[in-house]
């Protein structure tokens, strides 16, 4: 994935809620055109980075059976600025979850300020009929990295 936006899921509880955090650095893209001489993390990462964290939540929520696309963004409000240097803690929690829809309530936040705040809607949708074969394995090793599921290695 080129645009991922989270370093690391700190926290998750199936069904319930995760956290995850992802920190502002200059060697993000981004940063060097938005804006000029005062860099700060667009809204669209902020609500990207809320997404993808709400995404690992509803992939372990539905025994991984399952991919959240987002269907809608509501209520979307940007309080203040992420700009490098920052590490932003993105908390999501699902509000509803019904059938193959789900309502998750996102918040990214940075030393106890609010930085962004959102409501997402996600249609879930069987992952073999999003993912081809041949991206499967990436796709989960990208989950599991977030996860900090790494393989024990063997000292021989």
């Amino acid at each position: 994935m080129h645009h991922a936006h989270v370093d690391r899921i700190v926290s998750l509880e199936p069904g319930r809620s995760a956290r995850a955090l992802k920190c502002v650095s200059l060697r993000d893209e981004a940063l060097g055109e938005h804006f000029p001489g005062n860099p700060v993390l667009p809204g669209v990462f902020l609500l990207e980075a809320l997404a993808q964290t709400a995404g690992v939540l509803l992939w372990k929520s539905t025994g991984e059976q399952r991919l959240a696309v987002m269907a809608s963004i509501d209520r979307a409000r940007f309080l203040s600025f992420a700009r490098p240097g920052d590490a932003l803690q993105l908390d999501v929690e699902i509000e509803e979850h019904a059938g193959d829809i789900a309502r998750i309530r996102g918040r990214a936040s940075c030393d106890g300020r609010d930085v962004a705040v959102s409501r997402m809607s996600f249609r879930l949708v069987e992952f073999e009929s999003l993912i081809a074969p041949y991206y499967a394995p990436a796709y989960r090793q990208m989950i599991a990295t977030w996860l900090g599921e790494f393989p024990v290695m063997s000292s021989a």
